[in-house]
């Protein structure tokens, strides 16, 4: 590959070691030219940059937690505090035995960190999960972005040219009430709408274009807890994303611009969505068709029962 000539052969470790900020000076301007020219292996470094993101998401917690007392006396043990026989080797100085604890140690302390939780870290556990599942749903929110934003024929599934039926359309799909908000004063005029798989299930993606034809794009989906959460930002590669969640709905607002450019857009759907739908007016046929007087039936004189077409005159 071009890309490699003249700066060396970089493996798939030395590419892992320059997402986690492992790699030294010299061999980390080598990885950086090198995802430079070879757009691929940049998408690559950038999915790994993601998954690192995510795992430092779901496990850092844990390992922050302290150790259970079953942990801290294997611990204790392997340092040689806790002797039986000063005449004898230490039992931990046994390659064996110092194998076999190494090896209980790792598993007690996952099912230590696990199972040996108090009752009030275990109530802390879905809101740890919804940020997973939050974090989850941005990153596809990105990677849709990324992909149906480069297509011009495919962008959208249905366009805003009927905003009822794009609307209709996505709810049903979503199984609760969405709705692309208006973004015409940050300079923005909706195209149209597709549905997504997500983990949360099924979403709806709208996108948007301003005067540049530059696009963004809103993913809604649907959390399985309706808990609230502010506004959390991630940034994969030129494309920044915004997202929360607001009553049973989550968003994820995604666009190559600045995070400030975004900041101010992603306000302003906050805004839209915090005052719901906008009321349509009916078409005008129908306008015109309520405004018409509806003709009165003609009145009879009191007394008078009208003639019924069934009714026959006596014979006289």
């Amino acid at each position: 590959m071009n890309a490699h000539q003249g700066i060396g052969r970089v493996t798939e470790d030395e590419l892992h070691a320059y997402v986690d900020g492992q790699l030294d000076g010299s061999r980390r301007l080598a990885v950086e030219r090198w995802l430079a020219e070879d757009p691929d292996a940049a998408r690559r470094a950038d999915d790994y940059r993601a998954q690192a993101m995510l795992l430092h998401e779901m496990f850092d917690t844990v390992l922050r937690e302290p150790p259970s007392d079953t942990v801290q006396e294997l611990s204790d043990k392997l340092k040689g505090r806790i002797a039986f026989n000063d005449n004898r080797p230490a039992w931990h100085a046994r390659p064996l035995v110092r194998f076999a604890a190494a090896v209980m140690l790792v598993v007690a302390g996952a099912a230590g960190g696990w199972m040996g939780r108090g009752a009030e870290q275990q109530a802390v556990a879905p809101v740890a999960q919804q940020r997973q599942t939050l974090a989850t749903f941005a990153q596809e929110a990105t990677q849709a972005h990324r992909f149906y934003t480069s297509d011009e024929r495919f962008q959208v599934e249905l366009g805003a040219d009927n905003q009822d039926e794009l609307n209709g359309w996505l709810s049903k799909r979503v199984g609760r009430d969405v709705f692309g908000p208006d973004l015409g004063r940050v300079g923005y005029r909706l195209i149209g709408g597709r549905s997504l798989p997500t983990d949360m299930g099924a979403g709806a993606q709208y996108m948007y274009a301003n005067d540049a034809n530059k696009r963004i794009t809103l993913f809604v989906g649907a959390p399985q807890s309706g808990n609230q959460s502010s506004f959390s930002f991630t940034q994969n590669g030129d494309v920044a994303t915004f997202y929360w969640v607001e009553g049973q709905l989550a968003y994820a607002l995604a666009g190559r611009l600045s995070k400030e450019e975004l900041l101010e857009i992603a306000k302003a759907v906050y805004q839209d969505v915090k005052a719901g739908p906008p009321r349509r007016e009916p078409p005008p046929d129908q306008q015109q068709q309520q405004q018409q007087p509806q003709p009165q039936q003609q009145e009879q004189p009191a007394g008078v029962q009208p003639i019924s077409d069934t009714h026959k005159p006596k014979e006289s």
